[in-house]
This record gives C-alpha cells, structure tokens and sequence, in this order.
C-alpha cells in the first residue's frame, strides 16, 4: 500500500476519530435505551464499516500464506502503515479485533497481564483444591511460567500464534514430557477461559489449537518395563532382606508395611491406615488411608483413593504376617488399634513404608520401583495366571482401563516362554 504523507495522515486521523465517537455515543445511548435498537444496529454497522475502511487506508492489512487475516493497531512508537500485529484465523475474527480495539481505546487501563489472570483464576480454582494439589499448581506455575516474556504480556495481546510459540518454546527448554506438557496446555486454557468469563478478552485465541499440535514435540522419560516391577528373583531378594532385618530389629514396623505390600499390593496410604477391627473372616475390609498435607505437613485419615471401600481376600500368607505383628506388639507392650502401630498408639504413615522399601532395595542392589513397582508386579503376576482385569482391578482399588495401561506388565521368565513356544510348536508339528 502508498504510504500517507503527513497531510493525508492527519485527515485519515480526524476522519477515523470521528467515526470512533460516533459509534461509542451510538453504544451508550443504546445503553441507557435513549435510541431504538434497530435504529442504532444500522447505524453502528454503518459506523462499523466505515472505520474499517479508514483503517484499512492507514495500515497494512492482508491474508497470509498459512490462510490467517492480519493488519497492524496503533503502537507507541511506530508509524502507520505498522505497528502492534494482530492476527487472526478469518477476516471476520479481525474485524471484530479492530473494531475491538477502537471501541475499548481510552476506555479503560491496560488489560491484565497473563500472570495476574492466572492468579485470578487460582483464587478461584483453590477453594476446591487440597494443601497438597496448591502446592503442586504453584509448582508447576514457578516451572513454567515465572519470569517469562509471556507471563507479562496483556491477555489483549496474547493470541494463537503468542500461544503456539511459548508452547513450542517451553516443551524445548524444559524437555517437556507428554503429561507435563498437557498440564501447560490446561493452565494457559484455563486462564484464556477466566479472561474471556470477566470480558478482558473477546476472542478466544485457544479455540483452534489441539494439544496433539504440541505433544508430538515432546520428549518421553518413561523407565525401562524391567523397572517397573520386581521379577521373581528380585522378589526373593525383597523376602530374604525382610527376614534377615526382622531379626536385627523386630519392633521396626515399616518393615511389616513393605511385607504386606508383597502380599496384597495395597497403597502405602492404606497399609498405614489399617485397624484390627478391618480383618474379617476370609477378608480385609480395605477403607481408609492415611494422607500427608504437604501444605501442612500434616498426616490425617481420609478415604481411600477412589473413595470406594473394597474387601481384600485374606490367604495362610496374609494370615501368618498378621500374627506376627501382633506377636511383636504384645511382646513389645504396644498393642494399639492400629495394625501398623507407631509405638504411641497411633500409626506410622505411608511415607515411612516407602522409605523403608526404597531402603531395602538399594542395599540389595536392584532397582527403586518401590511399592508402586509392587503393586504392579501382584497385578501382573495376577494378569499373567489368567485372572480378568475386572477382578484384578477390583482388588487392587483402581478402573480396569488404569490396570490395563499402567499396572499389567509381561512378569514371565526366559524358561517360561521357552516352553509356551515349545508346546505352541509341537502342537504345529503335530496336525498332520
């Protein structure tokens, strides 16, 4: 387009004001109802149109490559035909932003940057939060976002391309994994969302950006399968490690926790939390767990996990563990309603069994998995014999499609598989 000289620059300007009062004294007529609403439509899409092509005289407008429609705004300290990029996904989107933008001018201050919206929003959003889920947003908030260009920017500023490019640069400084990066996606939805509910925006600039967009940028940091469950050998090692430390310090409860957790593969949240009073005929009514409020650094008891109470079948293995704390307690003179007991009548929490675990299996000299890798290896072994993932899953308090994509893992051994093939061949061999 052929630049303005100063003359023409200057009647563009007064023109355009013009057609911008109009159209805002049109608006608050129609506000306090001094005018009929057909009669002001028509006026204000005349209005409309004429300060687009005023615009259009005065800056850049175009469609790009990619198909986006785009023009320049007002910008302290650039000259017409440029200054702030605005850019949107249909002409008619940008026509709304610059109608926008000359309606709301000198209406009010500057729109709130993105990171007084997401505290907004967060003030908001706590009050259904627990100490524990505070603590992790206002984690990820400081890994994220603190101290970045896009943290400051107006939300009237912010828009798709704004977005894609603090995505694309965050999953690459940061290595973002998958779920990380779904984590970003959801507070910067989230705080659009908060925008667009108070009217500090109007666009939607999320609307058409997909976390598949981002995710495949990602990097995975999943550990090895063998690390996600004990094979048998390692589960030997676990048992002759309890033993031997029993008889060192029998008295040491948590011990007892990661035995149990062997046995049945129940949280350590739920370990912790168990009574005497849970151990029926043929079960362990499994029900409640203890929790830790890191906000707090406090310990209580809560539910389980999913809120459901389930049964547990109890087996001679189960039945001769329990026998044996109770030995202990009645030897030792802390006998408690808890079956976990921290010596003071109360319990041990579910961080000290874990510990305990973590312990254990770096002096033995095998992987960490912890009791987590405990409990998916009771799912797999279980999985392995036949048993559907519905019943396995109700054992152990999570949703058959949780079991299938987090817990069940290929436990078989070299020799097993030897002879899964063996007897697969002879069959073959034999059809004639």
């Amino acid at each position: 387009m052929k630049k303005p000289d100063i003359c023409e620059m200057q009647m563009l300007n007064h023109a355009l004001q013009a057609q911008i009062n109009h159209l805002k004294g049109l608006l608050r007529d129609m506000e306090n109802g001094k005018i009929s609403l057909a009669y002001v439509q028509k006026m204000i899409d005349m209005d409309k149109t004429g300060i687009l092509e005023l615009h259009r005289q005065k800056f850049k407008y175009w469609q790009g490559k990619n198909g986006n429609w785009n023009s320049y705004l007002p910008k302290e300290g650039a000259k017409p035909p440029y200054g702030r990029l605005v850019s949107k996904v249909s002409e008619e989107r940008l026509k709304d932003a610059i109608i926008d933008y000359y309606i709301q001018e000198g209406r009010a201050a500057t729109a709130p940057t993105f990171g007084q919206t997401y505290r907004e929003w967060r003030a908001i959003k706590d009050l259904e939060l627990s100490g524990n889920s505070i603590l992790r947003y206002d984690s990820d908030y400081a890994r994220f976002f603190q101290d970045t260009a896009f943290e400051k920017l107006p939300m009237d500023e912010i828009n798709e391309n704004t977005i894609r490019k603090f995505m694309l640069e965050t999953i690459k400084r940061l290595g973002l994994c998958r779920e990380s990066c779904k984590k970003l996606f959801s507070y910067i939805r989230n705080t659009v969302k908060h925008a667009r509910i108070e009217k500090m925006i109007t666009d939607n600039p999320v609307e058409f950006l997909e976390l598949k967009q981002f995710t495949r940028h990602c990097t995975e940091k999943a550990k090895p399968s063998e690390e996600q469950f004990f094979n048998d050998g390692e589960l030997l090692m676990i048992q002759e490690g309890l033993e031997e430390l029993y008889g060192d310090k029998p008295m040491f409860i948590p011990r007892y926790g990661v035995e149990m957790a062997m046995l049945t593969g129940m949280r350590v949240g739920e370990i912790a939390a168990l009574k005497w009073e849970d151990i029926h005929e043929g079960y362990i009514l499994i029900h409640n767990s203890i929790k830790h409020n890191r906000l707090k650094n406090e310990f209580f008891l809560d539910t389980t996990k999913t809120r459901k109470s389930r049964q547990f079948p109890i087996c001679d293995e189960i039945t001769a563990l329990l026998e044996r704390i109770r030995r202990v307690q009645e030897k030792s003179g802390c006998t408690s309603e808890f079956i976990f007991t921290d010596g003071k009548g109360g319990c041990i929490n579910g961080q000290r069994i874990s510990d305990c675990a973590k312990r254990l299996t770096n002096h033995l000299g095998i992987h960490g998995g912890g009791i987590t890798a405990l409990r998916k290896t009771i799912n797999s072994d279980l999985r392995r014999n036949g048993v559907p993932a519905t019943i396995v899953a109700s054992m152990l308090g999570h949703s058959p499609e949780v079991n299938e994509k987090y817990y069940t893992y290929d436990t078989s051994n070299l020799a097993e598989k030897q002879k899964i093939i063996k007897d697969r061949n002879a069959k073959v061999t034999t059809l004639a």
